[in-house]
């Protein structure tokens, strides 16, 4: 959400006091993290304001003016482009020596004829998207004065974390943040400038068909309205907001959100008799203003005339209503409905806007009659003529009142560790609008309705209050007191842990975090196509994951630009089949001429993984995957006869869309099966002070046979020299694949002769041979 300090400024008392660049670091520590900061107004100078007293066409170019401009000091020539020159218009011109930007304004000829200088637009100001023509500034408006001067150019505007605002209503618009600023900085929070709706006539027709969704529903009917232009100050301030202006009426209705917070809508009075809200019919079809046709459900709360649809309630409205050009009488609707309401409304049309946003933060009832009041007082300025066409109209079913909180001293006490003088209390709380007496042992404390709906409701809450505006920064560390019991870990969690600890120690590997989701954009990014389970709702981001991988190589992508060489890791879980399951993923990154390196250092990590840290002795062989993984290089993990995971690259097509320069290998183990391994117990041998022997033979099976099955046949070879047999490589060939085994020989009580080797050679041929099996030759 952006903040406007001028804004600000306009509502509290001596804000000239108050440092408003620099206030912000303690505003994040008390109240809510700014995400930034940005100065407006800074991108030129030496522009004032001017006045075209002549105007006639260029000689040799149709879409130039030449113009004579009155500066208030002397009378220059202008050569302009802009369609709405004319005499007597009054615009904002940058004199030479100016800038703008980075460029300096200098006398040049334009298809030459020289100009002095230059007419702006609103987009060159930075006030506006509009470049179509210069800026017009009002009839009486004085001439030669610098525009700053003029219009609120110069502002600081703050971006704040809406993630922080979650819980906190009232501080989503500029009223709130300017009572916490004024509460934080010691100053005053000026009341609002309210209009008197004073009017004998009748009340509009209003029902609530439902009293639990809607709250409040306060109305009024304005006439003689002069849709006229949106004051500039006005504009600005919906721009440097990130919103567009549109007209005077929709434009006052978005400030008036993001002064107080509390979204309005205006509806055209020729369009509306009699206001309904309840719940639509499902399958009903609505155009809102956004022209698209939406299918509506039974849980979505509409605005209604006679029964027909006129807006979504408290998030969009429809075509059939807008105000348009020559609408001079509207309907003004500020209310209050409920949050989880309007969240799944916004949810299941894919519909978020500003009003909606506001509204599933649990709004104040009360406000309604403030805005509704505000937004005539503001309208009235621009239309002093208006007149009202009905009562204001208020249907509140049942009244949201005040709460009483009790504040025990001693509760206060503890959590400070110190005591803090009642009247210190007091004046903080009543800073943030609270009313509070002083008892002896306690604090009777009235909260407000725009903290009470969902964020002020138990003592601890008016502790924070405190704490925060006090200053955390003020309390002395002191250590903790208090019993430590132990607590287990579940076994998952400890394990976890573990396997983490040491891959990160070991071999580097850096933890990531991923969401459970596949990210949309990433997917289409890569050529993917997922048909996982989706999640209600969304229009994208809402297909869970099957594949764990995916989710670290767009880790990956996100960090190739800054890293050649890492590994990153991750227990997470996937949806497969529709079921839940863990697992542990682990992805190395490396240059492309380095894919062995790093296949081998994947198979070294599976080892080790499992003989350090479950005593068992992993097997690898051919195995296949999701067509995105090249097929030549998959090698499925067997223990203990199972496939617990896969070691395995991207295809081609696949590795090339996130880099031409890397590659990545992925080990993947099924975490669930790797928790339920027990851990074998070790036997321990003395190792022979005789030398032992390495003698590797590589077999030929074909291209899908399993590893298992020559693992069990060489098993029936034995030979009272064998120390122990061990896998070192499957090489793949189309239609064959070369298995090397190796084995180690020796004695612990002699150095083998020759002899005895070529014994061992001789029967172990003959062994392959009696078994159908063929080796390579020398």
């Amino acid at each position: 959400m952006k903040i406007s300090c001028n804004i600000l400024k306009k509502h509290i008392k001596n804000s000239d006091k108050i440092d408003f660049l620099n206030i912000w670091d303690k505003f994040t520590i008390r109240s809510a993290e700014v995400e930034g900061i940005e100065i407006k107004g800074q991108n030129f100078d030496n522009v004032v304001t001017a006045k075209i007293i002549e105007c006639e066409k260029h000689p040799k170019s149709e879409k130039l003016s030449i113009l004579k401009v009155d500066t208030g000091e002397e009378v220059l020539q202008i050569v302009c482009g802009a369609p709405n020159v004319r005499v007597g218009l009054i615009g904002a011109l940058i004199k030479i020596g100016g800038h703008i930007d980075d460029i300096t304004i200098s006398k040049r000829p334009l298809v030459g004829i020289d100009s002095y200088g230059m007419m702006c637009s609103g987009k060159e100001l930075g006030i506006s998207d509009d470049h179509s023509g210069i800026i017009e500034l009002p009839e009486d408006t004085p001439i030669g004065i610098d525009i700053k001067k003029i219009l609120p150019i110069e502002d600081i505007i703050v971006e704040i974390d809406n993630k922080s605002l979650t819980h906190r209503p009232d501080l989503w618009g500029h009223y709130g943040i300017a009572r916490e600023i004024a509460a934080i900085t010691g100053t005053e929070l000026l009341p609002l400038e309210l209009a008197d709706v004073n009017y004998d006539g009748k009340e509009l027709n209003v029902t609530i068909e439902n009293p639990d969704l809607c709250y409040r529903y306060t109305s009024l009917k304005i006439d003689n309205i002069k849709n006229s232009k949106t004051p500039l100050w006005m504009q600005i301030f919906l721009y440097y907001a990130g919103m567009k202006s549109i007209n005077l009426t929709v434009d006052l209705t978005n400030y008036i959100m993001l002064e107080l917070g509390q979204p309005m809508h205006a509806f055209d009075s020729r369009k509306v008799n009699n206001i309904e809200i309840g719940l639509a019919k499902a399958g009903d079809k609505y155009t809102t203003l956004d022209g698209i046709e939406r299918t509506l459900t039974d849980h979505d709360l509409m605005i209604k005339n006679d029964s027909k649809y006129i807006a979504i309630a408290g998030i969009m409205g429809g075509l059939d209503s807008e105000i348009i050009d020559d609408t001079d009488s509207i309907i003004l609707e500020s209310a209050c409905f409920e949050a989880s309401t309007v969240r799944k409304t916004a949810i299941s049309q894919g519909l978020r806007t500003e009003a909606s946003t506001r509204y599933e933060k649990s709004l104040d009832p009360n406000l309604t009659i403030i805005a509704s009041k505000r937004f005539l007082r503001l309208l009235k300025d621009e239309n002093p003529d208006l007149t009202l066409g009905s009562a204001l109209t208020d249907v509140y079913p049942n009244e949201f009142k005040e709460k009483e909180v009790i504040l025990n001293k001693s509760l206060l006490y503890r959590y400070f560790d110190f005591e803090l003088e009642d009247e210190a209390v007091k004046h903080i709380l009543e800073s943030l609008e609270f009313k509070v007496e002083i008892k002896k042992d306690y604090f009777k404390v009235i909260v407000p309705t725009f903290r009470a709906t969902k964020d002020v409701t138990i003592a601890a809450d008016l502790i924070e209050e405190i704490g925060r505006i006090y200053g955390y920064e003020n309390f002395v560390p002191k250590p903790v007191k208090m019993d430590l019991n132990f607590v287990k870990q579940e076994p998952a969690y400890d394990e976890g842990y573990i396997v983490k600890n040491y891959l990160a120690t070991k071999y580097n590997c850096h933890e990531v975090h991923t969401y459970l989701w596949n990210k949309t954009s990433f997917l289409k990014e890569i050529n993917i196509t997922k048909d996982n389970v989706k999640l209600l709702g969304k229009s994208e981001d809402n297909i869970l994951r099957d594949d764990l991988n995916l989710s670290l190589l767009e880790v990956a992508f996100n960090n190739i630009k800054y890293y050649d060489e890492f590994n990153i890791m991750e227990i997470g879980t996937i949806i497969k089949d529709n079921e839940n399951h863990k697992m542990l993923s682990i992805l190395l990154c490396g240059p492309q001429k380095d894919l062995k390196n790093l296949y081998n250092k994947a198979k070294e990590m599976t080892v080790n993984i499992l003989r350090n840290l479950k005593n068992k002795t992993p097997i690898f062989d051919f195995g296949s995957s999701e067509t995105y993984y090249n097929q030549d290089l998959i090698q499925d993990i067997i223990v203990d006869n199972n496939i617990i995971g896969q070691i395995k690259t991207f295809n081609k097509n696949v590795n090339n869309k996130i880099s031409k320069k890397h590659t990545f290998v992925v080990l993947e183990i099924d975490f669930e099966k790797y928790l339920n391994f027990d851990l074998d117990k070790t036997n321990y041998q003395e190792i022979s002070k005789y030398p032992s022997t390495e003698l590797d033979y590589t077999i030929i099976m074909k291209r899908g046979e399993y590893y298992d099955k020559l693992s069990k046949i060489l098993d029936e070879f034995t030979s009272p020299i064998i120390i122990n047999r061990k896998l070192v490589d499957i090489y793949l060939e189309e239609k064959t694949k070369k298995i090397t085994i190796r084995y180690i020989v020796g004695s612990k009580e002699k150095t083998l002769t020759s002899e005895e080797l070529q014994n061992f050679k001789d029967e172990f041929i003959k062994f392959l041979i009696k078994n159908e099996l063929n080796i390579v030759k020398e």
